[in-house]
């Protein structure tokens, strides 16, 4: 009789089933675990992109707000109208801008509000110059009664009482003129020597002039080489400035920035001490010296937008608005603005050079 056989067995189709099953339930589970991981780690960089890129955006804000009217802090001239011409873009323009530390555009029905701060980047004593001789053309070269620390090159804001101002730039160094011209500041078209012996073209002088012909009572403020005009807004879900005297492109600050408000704070008695914060923009020379600091708020925005509710559809990541001391930011451009977090930055900004002015 030969040998037995042994029975072999393997697994039925109900164990396999169930293998199955469980196979199942642990993949679920560990699928969960990382959904709900990714979310919290997602939550986690979202909230610190938002932080990092509106602590950026602040940062170069208030930077440039603290030097704000450095150099054209007269009151009798705050607030001109200042007539440019700008032939070192193609096609050559003409523009203005206003003769004033900081201001203020409002947006639109709660829009983002702009920025525009102007500043001096002169190294030598930051005094306005008086003319010696009234201008007997709005073209005609400048006598003065002190051009100490003004170099070909330099940009000059021209300013009086009544008038518009106007843009020019210096194509001489006074102090290298022969004796007896020392006095003499010239702003002609075409080219000029720089301090270092080099030809370049003037940018901001118009042929024929911009139209004001100044008398007696007029000021220069030299404004250094290269002044800061720059102007905050928002523009894409990014805050970008415009140097708007050099009519480039709005180069970009901070990402992610979707709200930005200000306040001007006002000292209406002349006691040094802020009573009024408003949105008005002052227009008299006298009201602008009452503007002795800005108040800011923006708001920054995670980069990705959390998922709905299951149950509902509804995003609720945000369900409120956020604010600041000048009220609500209105979020409601974006239809889904409720499936992202946000953070809000808020400061007050001193603007020293109108409290530290010539008297």
């Amino acid at each position: 009789m030969g040998p037995l056989l042994k029975t072999s067995r393997g697994l039925t189709l109900i164990e396999v089933l169930i293998s199955m099953v469980v196979s199942l339930f642990v993949t679920l589970a560990v699928y969960q675990t990382f959904a709900a991981s990714e979310g919290y780690r997602r939550a986690a960089t979202s909230g610190g992109d938002a932080t990092f890129n509106g602590s950026i955006a602040m940062y170069a804000l208030q930077r440039d707000a603290r030097m704000a009217g450095y150099g054209i802090n007269v009151i009798s001239v705050l607030g001109c109208r200042v007539l440019a011409y700008d032939e070192g873009v193609d096609p050559p323009r003409e523009f203005e801008f206003a003769l004033v530390p900081a201001r203020i555009t409002q947006g639109v029905a709660g829009a983002p509000d702009t920025i525009e701060i102007l500043y001096s980047s002169t190294d030598a004593s930051p005094v306005p110059v008086r003319l010696t001789q009234a201008l007997p053309t709005p073209a005609a070269n400048f006598h003065v009664d002190s051009a100490f620390g003004i170099v070909a090159g330099q940009l000059l804001v021209v300013a009086e009482p009544g008038q518009d101002c106007t843009l020019q730039q210096a194509t001489n160094t006074p102090s290298l003129e022969a004796p007896g011209r020392q006095d003499l500041l010239i702003h002609n078209s075409g080219m000029y020597r720089s301090p270092y012996g080099t030809m370049v073209a003037a940018r901001y002088n118009k042929p024929g002039g911009l139209g004001p012909s100044y008398t007696l009572a007029a000021m220069i403020f030299p404004i250094g080489i290269a002044p800061t005009a720059a102007r905050y807004s928002i523009q894409n879900d990014t805050l970008v400035v415009d140097p708007f005297l050099q009519g480039n492109v709005a180069l970009p600050v901070a990402a992610g920035i979707v709200q930005l408000q200000a306040q001007y704070g006002k000292d209406t008695d002349a006691d040094g001490v802020i009573n009024v914060w408003d949105e008005i923009t002052p227009v008299a020379a006298n009201d602008w010296a009452g503007v002795i600091a800005l108040r800011v708020g923006l708001v920054s925005r995670s980069a990705l937008a959390e998922r709905a509710d299951l149950a509902t559809g509804q995003c609720t990541t945000t369900t409120v608005q956020p604010q600041w001391a000048g009220g609500v930011f209105d979020l409601t451009a974006r239809a889904d603005w409720r499936c992202f977090r946000y953070r809000v930055f808020e400061t007050t900004i001193s603007l020293r050079n109108m409290i530290w002015r010539p008297a």
